[in-house]
């Protein structure tokens, strides 16, 4: 008896398993997801929400899926590669491969970004998108992947 109980366990925890899902139990499936911050910068590189040009509280989104600021990590080493994140703009990608976003930084200062993203599909039936591809008013910005799934562009004003 003791040793039909350990294989009855197994025998369920093995038929929990999708074999179309690489053995992942979907139940328990947690992936991450893209996620892309800008930063707003001047002509000379510096970011304008950090040296208090551009106030956070006063960006408005005029179009889009939405946007969370993103202040300065505390905790981070001051040289270490998180700190590109500090005093940015994440954006939410939506379930799109292009999208729009038009945000109003002040009574002057509009900015429209056009973006393009492909479809990625992982375990479970799930997937997500990822940005490839960022317009601003006709131009070309880049797109640096910081971390996996972490991306960051920057914008002129």
């Amino acid at each position: 008896m003791k040793k039909i109980v350990p294989l009855i366990i197994m025998a369920f925890m093995l038929s929990n398993c999708s074999e179309n899902d690489g053995g992942i139990d979907c139940a328990l499936f947690d992936p991450g997801f893209p996620s892309l911050y800008v930063r707003l910068i001047d002509q000379n590189g510096d970011n304008l929400i950090g040296n208090g040009t551009i106030e956070p509280n006063e960006i408005i989104l005029l179009k889009g899926l939405g946007f969370r600021y993103n202040p300065p990590n505390e905790f981070a080493v001051p040289d270490s590669d998180i700190r590109k994140f500090d005093n940015t703009i994440k954006l939410y990608i939506p379930n799109e491969s292009t999208f729009q976003y038009i945000i109003k930084l002040s009574e002057t200062d509009v900015v429209t970004l056009d973006i393009s993203a492909q479809r990625k599909n992982i375990p479970c039936g799930l997937f997500y998108y990822i940005p490839t591809g960022i317009l601003q008013n006709n131009t070309e910005l880049q797109i640096e992947e910081v971390f996996t799934l972490e991306f960051i562009a920057e914008i002129t004003i």
